[in-house]
């Protein structure tokens, strides 16, 4: 059996090593791990963190393994594997590492029948995004363009419009990759791992289950002819806006009309409120219904129907 291997980029003090910290504390304890660091020769996870876990750590203290000491790093995965045999291998880089080179280095030969990349994910600090752009322009973004799953750090210490900004920009290099906008500790580690390791749209659409609502089945047939059935159209939103519970009805009661938004056979989602509360909502032709949640890793909505007008549809809940 292949070896898992979790890459955690990011830039100095993002909190890479205090969310590996929390994955193993809270989900991973119990997994055979090797954690690979190189941030400088200084080794981020503490030893009395590493006594209470089954975790073995190999030093690399070369420079960024992804260029001088490229080599040595690859000797370094087959060296772990070898003396250890984890079931999983962590890999903290340098902050100034280019993602793209370590993920490059898995497809040697060597290593690739050993190992299977398993969470590609980016720490970004939202307070400090832009002065890293300005700053380390290749090396930021080429961490943001790779990452498969960014998570954003102290996006409590900001306001949500900073946070919609950082996001949207983001989203401008990276479409594709799942976003973590809330809160680390309002999140469980589960819940992060299965979004680092799954896929955005796919986790979009099965967490509403909208295809498997006998209610959909219902008002497709109620209202559409076959043929509609057979290209209704599914649209994934993902926003960290926070809506009141009355401009969320708003938005749930415009969607009754279909000369802007075409038919709207379903709709589900969570998005964040006020006060740090969570919301749940369902939907269907003519009502709907909302109700308290607890936190995702960000505000999730998911449409299907036909003829549906994807620009009104996300202007509306004003992405």
């Amino acid at each position: 059996m292949k070896v898992k291997v979790d890459l955690f980029s990011g830039f100095l003090g993002a909190g890479k090593t205090m969310l590996i910290k929390k994955l193993i504390g809270e989900e991973l304890k119990n997994d055979k791990i090797a954690i690979i660091e190189n941030e400088f020769g200084e080794i981020g996870i503490d030893s009395s963190f590493l006594k209470t876990t089954k975790i073995d750590v190999k030093e690399i203290n070369a420079g960024c393994i992804c260029c001088s000491v490229y080599g040595d790093f690859t000797d370094g995965i087959r060296e772990v594997i070898e003396k250890y045999n984890p079931e999983r291998i962590i890999i903290e880089p340098s902050g100034v590492a280019k993602l793209s080179e370590i993920l490059s280095v898995f497809k040697e030969p060597t290593l690739k029948d050993k190992v299977t990349i398993n969470m590609i994910m980016t720490v970004i600090d939202v307070t400090k995004y832009d002065m890293y752009v300005m700053n380390f322009d290749e090396f930021y973004k080429n961490q943001i363009i790779n990452a498969k799953t960014i998570i954003l750090s102290r996006t409590q210490n900001v306001s949500k419009d900073h946070v919609v900004q950082v996001v949207n920009k983001i989203k401008e290099l990276n479409k594709n990759a799942n976003i973590i906008t809330t809160p680390w500790d309002d999140l469980n580690s589960k819940d992060i791992i299965e979004i680092a390791e799954g896929d955005a749209q796919k986790q979009l659409i099965a967490k509403v289950n909208l295809l498997k609502d006998n209610s959909l089945r219902v008002a497709i047939k109620s209202t559409t002819s076959k043929s509609t059935v057979d290209t209704f159209k599914t649209i994934g939103i993902e926003t960290p806006k926070i809506y009141s519970k009355s401009t969320l009805e708003a938005i749930l009661t415009k969607l009754n009309d279909k000369n802007v938004y075409g038919t709207v056979l379903r709709a589900k989602g969570i998005i964040e409120s006020s006060s740090s509360k969570w919301l749940e909502f369902d939907y269907v032709p003519g009502e709907f219904d909302i109700r308290n949640s607890s936190p995702d890793y960000s505000g999730r909505v998911c449409v299907i129907g036909n003829g549906l007008n994807s620009t009104e549809i996300k202007k509306l809940f004003d992405i």
